[in-house]
């Protein structure tokens, strides 16, 4: 096939024994890790009942906590004006959390007639993308999908060495760029011309947002796939390290530019994740949140929780 290899991995596993990607780090529970930032909260009570027995919460004091969590000055501010109004302040600050997330909270499903369902994998360098692809091979290999994966990051060796090894662990048919093939979008094109999968997951280079070729590379790719289906791609997933911050924002919204993100993953949540981060796009980009990696294994994939990661968070 020109230009192109595709690879039944199940027996073909011989750089395995130097790369083990499989994963040694215990798994941890996806929100036991998390900063509770509401124990500052906490304390700025308690401080005050011990004085005063008064329970409100100073605006400027909770602002400030808000803003250093990472909520951003905007939403930090209305929600202030909404928690200090009356009652409990944790427990009207856990409700309005709580009704931003759940709008946006979904679960991945691939429900249509197109064949293959063609998913977008996208996010900056380090983000866990590599990862998060091994895991959405099991997740829909699980749901009864035939899955495939081109491994477009042609540059990185290591990339397409780890999705080889991860499509040979779960059963899938894997494409990748064959001699001196370096072009993303020619091997993106041949896989979809010859996959009969149910799925076919694209994997892209991990770029940071600024970088304009690479940037211009990857809307090369989504034009290329929509050559052979216009619907194509049929969801393009973006992978979020949780620990970043408010940088985040700014991430989604350039990959956004280039072709629009239809849903989020939100990886590294096993680690110090940021929780006003994940409220802050929920709030601003209303983006669902189709799942969360919360750990180094293949199974390691689960529908973002809302009570798990208040229940966490507040502490």
């Amino acid at each position: 096939m020109n230009g192109l290899e595709v690879r039944n991995w199940h027996m073909q596993l011989k750089f395995a024994n130097n790369c083990d990607f499989r994963g040694t780090i215990p798994t941890l529970n996806a929100f036991e890790s998390l900063m509770s930032f509401f124990k500052k909260l906490k304390d700025i009570i308690l401080r005050r009942e011990g004085y005063s027995g008064d329970r409100r919460i100073p605006s400027q004091e909770l602002e400030d906590v808000l803003i250093e969590a990472d909520f951003g000055i905007s939403l930090a501010s209305r929600l202030v004006k909404e928690v200090v109004k009356r009652g409990d302040p944790v427990e009207n600050l856990r409700s309005e959390l709580k009704s931003i997330l759940t709008p946006l909270v979904r679960n991945l499903e691939v429900v249509s007639e197109h064949k293959p369902f063609v998913i977008f994998v996208v996010g900056v360098n380090g983000c866990g993308k590599t990862t998060t692809i091994a895991k959405l091979m099991h997740f829909l290999k699980a749901s009864k999908k035939r899955v495939a994966v081109a491994a477009c990051d042609t540059f990185r060796v290591a990339a397409t060495d780890q999705l080889s090894f991860w499509a040979g662990e779960i059963g899938c048919e894997i494409y990748v760029a064959k001699d001196n093939q370096k072009d993303p979008a020619s091997l993106a094109f041949e896989a979809m011309k010859s996959s009969d999968a149910d799925v076919l997951i694209i994997d892209t280079a991990g770029r940071l947002q600024n970088n304009v070729n690479l940037m211009d590379e990857l809307s090369k790719m989504y034009r290329v796939v929509s050559k052979i289906d216009r619907s194509a791609p049929h969801m393009n997933l973006m992978v979020i390290d949780a620990t970043t911050g408010q940088n985040s924002i700014e991430q989604v919204l350039a990959f956004g530019e280039v072709h629009p993100i239809t849903g989020l993953i939100l990886s590294k949540m096993d680690g110090n994740a940021k929780g006003g981060m994940i409220v802050r796009i929920a709030d601003e980009l209303k983006i669902p949140i189709l799942g969360v990696g919360i750990g180094e294994s293949m199974s390691d994939f689960a529908k973002f929780s809302i009570d798990k990661f208040l229940e966490e968070l507040m502490g």
